[in-house]
């Protein structure tokens, strides 16, 4: 989607981290800002066996959840 809106070809909404390097740079305008329900991205860990989880995993698991807002 960020390729075709820098074609022009294309309005998308999508994570501002994916397209940010761009509007500052001028390639890409941001529209309809007052209607924006903020920036979010839904992420989903989906394991199972968690009695024997290895601690690399757990890591991996719990990195995200503590630094982004986490709903449940």
């Amino acid at each position: 989607m960020r390729r075709l809106c820098l074609e022009g070809l294309e309005l998308a909404r999508v994570g501002q981290f994916h397209v940010q390097p761009d509007i500052d740079a001028g390639r890409l305008v941001p529209v309809l800002d007052p209607f924006n329900p903020e920036d979010i991205e839904l992420i989903h860990a989906v394991f199972v066996g968690h009695e024997h989880l290895a601690a690399r995993t757990r890591a991996f698991i719990d990195f995200p959840g503590e630094r982004m807002s986490i709903r449940g």
